[in-house]
Order: structure tokens, then C-alpha cells, then sequence
């Protein structure tokens, strides 16, 4: 570190704390909205709000009210990532998913199963077995329990 910067990092401190100390306790709330986890749905929407309004009163991205409000965004994020319900989906639902997605059609997957038996699992005549799962996984480099029913 320069000592310019040692001096701009100084007087940042310098000014914080005089700032700090007359609010302690807006500085306090700051800190919990920014590094305490979300208990609850309710907590989420007054964060969301304080969050906006931080957003809002940014000036630029290197704006220290920008960098709480990710902050903040960072908790709710791991917030909805713990709580929230994802609807269920079958294999064959996420197969047809991931084949729309990237363009394939069912001979693509030929190496893992002939078409007609990717046919059938598409089509809920057939369960994929504990092989195409595997392979399935590999292929999609997903996790294999996104393949088992």
C-alpha cells in the first residue's frame, strides 16, 4: 500500500468514526441488516426495503451505501437459497427441460440410451435406471439425485 492510499484509508477511519460514534445506533442496525442471517419473510421485506433505498441513494458503484446494500442483498439471497420451496420435478420433466434448453434431440442422447427408450422415459413410460442416471448426471453435470425418482 502507497502512502497515498494509507491516507485516503486514514482519513476514511478518521471521518467513520466521528460519524460512528453520534449514531451508534443506526450504525448498529446497519450491521445487523448487513451480517445477521433472516429469520423470517418479514425480515426479508424490510431488508428488501432498506436495501432499494440504499440502492437509490448510490452515487456510483464504489459508493460505500451501494457496498452495504449488497450486503444486505448478500443476506437475502442466502436467505430465499435456505427457505425457499422449489416445486418438485420428475426426471423426465428435467430431462425434457434440459434437452429444450440446450437443443438436443433424443438421438443426441444415444450414447446413453437408444432413442426409443428416451422416448419412453419422456413420454412416463419408463423410470430412468440407476445407469442412464449416471450417465445422465455426467452429461448434464448434474448432481444424479436430479435423474432418480
Amino acid at each position: 500500500m502507497n502512502t497515498n492510499e494509507y491516507t485516503n484509508l486514514t482519513n476514511m477511519f478518521t471521518a467513520l468514526g466521528s460519524i460512528v460514534s453520534n449514531y451508534p445506533t443506526s450504525v448498529m442496525t446497519l450491521m445487523k441488516f448487513t451480517s445477521s442471517a433472516i429469520e423470517n419473510d418479514d425480515e426479508v421485506l424490510e431488508r428488501a426495503e432498506i436495501m432499494d433505498r440504499m440502492m437509490d441513494m448510490a452515487k456510483d458503484e464504489h459508493d460505500m451505501t451501494l457496498i452495504f446494500a449488497n450486503a444486505i442483498a448478500d443476506r437475502i439471497e442466502e436467505y430465499e437459497a435456505n427457505n425457499l420451496e422449489l416445486p418438485t420435478i420428475s426426471p423426465a420433466e428435467r430431462l425434457k427441460g434440459l434437452m429444450e434448453i440446450k437443443s438436443l434431440k433424443q438421438s443426441d442422447l444415444s450414447h446413453i440410451a437408444p432413442q426409443s427408450v428416451v422416448s419412453d422415459i419422456l413420454n412416463y413410460k419408463r423410470e430412468v435406471n440407476l445407469k442412464q442416471a449416471k450417465a445422465f448426471s455426467e452429461f448434464f453435470n448434474l448432481p444424479i439425485e436430479h435423474f432418480i425418482d
